[in-house]
């Protein structure tokens, strides 16, 4: 049987799933972080859902309570998409610099033909 936080955790993460695929549907998510994001959504589901699940991972871990192994995983995946953002930006400051400096030579450009 299902306890109140179990319910409750479910309802949050359906809810979350549910606003994912609305961003995506909207146009405010692409698509390619889309599938991040609702990877994320369907793993916090299935742990919301099964209790023995999250009793398995803490086990694995070396973890005594379950909600700290929840806490591990959540502060790992957390990390994960920070650094997934950062090579996100990264890539985007590298096209910027280069566009910059491309319009920055067809100015100069310009301005020699004038």
């Amino acid at each position: 049987m299902m306890g109140l936080s179990q319910i409750i955790s479910l309802c949050g993460n359906s809810l979350f799933l549910l606003l994912i695929l609305y961003a995506v549907y909207r146009s405010k998510l692409s698509e390619a972080y889309a599938i991040l994001w609702i990877a994320v959504a369907v793993v916090m589901l299935t742990v919301s859902a099964s209790s023995a699940l999250l009793e398995l991972c803490a086990a694995l871990l070396g973890i005594k309570t379950p909600a700290f192994a929840l806490l591990a995983c959540l502060v790992m995946g957390l990390l994960l998409l920070s650094f997934q953002i950062t090579v996100v930006i990264s890539g985007q400051k590298r096209k910027i610099d280069r566009l910059t400096q491309e319009i920055a030579l067809l100015r100069e450009e310009l301005n020699s033909k004038k």
